[in-house]
């Protein structure tokens, strides 16, 4: 009988599996495999600070790498769903860059694994009312850091309280949409509390809760914190991960959306993203060489980047579900 896979949708499996092995670890490809498509949605964005909000950060190097790419880390908000891997991620930024800092003023050389001479009370973990954790920039006297924060992407509530208060050009996926596929369906309240603006309701629907697989969540959600012009920019393993995208899946198990779910209140993803390319990228496999081995064919193995846009469909907050008022996000 094959194993169950793991629950990649669970917090608690990535705080264990951070916790038991903290070292830094790259899905599918390195950390600069991204690179070509980050720079140019920073060269195309019209904000000229334009902000990232890298999803799923882990233990990846990528989290670090992404500095390489903005003037000011401050850009950069790194998100996750383990406690664990946040406070190691920022534990990291401050252990590199800053004893990096220091040994430049020092006139001298440092080491990844030196510590900065003067630790920064303020850099310590806080949580909030809902139980995030958030990791601020520290004091005055410390140079500039990233964000930091846990960060559920399937919850409205965690969504709601981010959108209220910021805004991304650039959200950075790599691989976060696999772990997120793995996932259940999700329960969700409809209709849905975000819908197009111009989304008019019918009185004589009803309240009801229905299954919708979660990567139409994750686009939703997405969507809410992008502004029209915006990219997604994602890594997967799988050549069809977005099931909003043609061609549709065939089953509501695989992620088709039925036109109930429509009828009561649910907006469609493909409306609020479009996918503006999909590239293959061939993995190198070690030992694929058939040098007088009797080796005369090996699958080819690939990975796939997706460069998604965000669409100009406005969203807006349903207040209640008897009004069309909404407030525009």
């Amino acid at each position: 009988m094959a194993k169950d896979p793991p629950p990649f949708a669970q917090s608690d499996y990535w705080d264990e599996r951070f916790t038991k092995n903290p070292s830094a670890f790259d899905w599918l490809l390195p950390a600069n495999c991204l690179d070509g498509p980050i720079v140019e949605a920073i060269d195309a964005s019209s904000n000229p600070r334009p902000s990232l909000l890298h999803i799923g950060c882990g233990t990846s190097v990528l989290s670090l790498h992404l500095r390489s790419h903005v003037k000011d880390p401050r850009q950069i908000h790194n998100t996750d769903f383990s406690r664990v891997a946040v406070e190691l991620g920022a534990k990291w930024e401050r252990e590199v860059f800053e004893a990096e800092v220091a040994a430049k003023e020092a006139g001298g050389s440092f080491g990844t694994n030196e510590k900065p001479a003067n630790p920064d009370p303020a850099s310590s973990p806080t949580t909030n009312g809902e139980g995030r954790v958030e990791i601020t920039n520290g004091s005055p006297d410390h140079p500039p850091r990233m964000r930091w924060s846990t960060l559920d992407l399937l919850s409205p509530s965690s969504i709601r309280a981010l959108a209220e208060k910021e805004t991304y050009d650039i959200v950075v996926d790599k691989s976060t949409c696999d772990a997120i596929s793995c996932g259940d369906d999700v329960c969700v309240s409809l209709p849905h509390s975000l819908l197009p603006a111009d989304f008019t309701l019918n009185l004589g629907v009803e309240a009801t809760i229905l299954k919708i697989h979660p990567l139409h969540i994750l686009a939703l959600h997405l969507a809410s914190l992008v502004p029209a012009g915006g990219r997604w920019i994602a890594l997967s393993y799988c050549g069809h991960r977005f099931p909003f995208f043609e061609p549709y899946p065939e089953k509501v198990e695989e992620g088709r959306l039925d036109d109930e779910v429509f009828a009561k209140g649910f907006v469609h993803p493909g409306r609020l993203w479009r996918l503006e390319r999909k590239e293959m990228v061939e993995v190198e496999v070690e030992g694929s060489g058939a040098e007088g081995r009797g080796i005369v064919h090996r699958p080819r193995t690939a990975h796939w980047v997706y460069v998604m846009a965000r669409t100009d469909v406005a969203l807006g907050v349903k207040r209640q579900r008897t009004e069309n008022n909404m407030q525009s996000i």
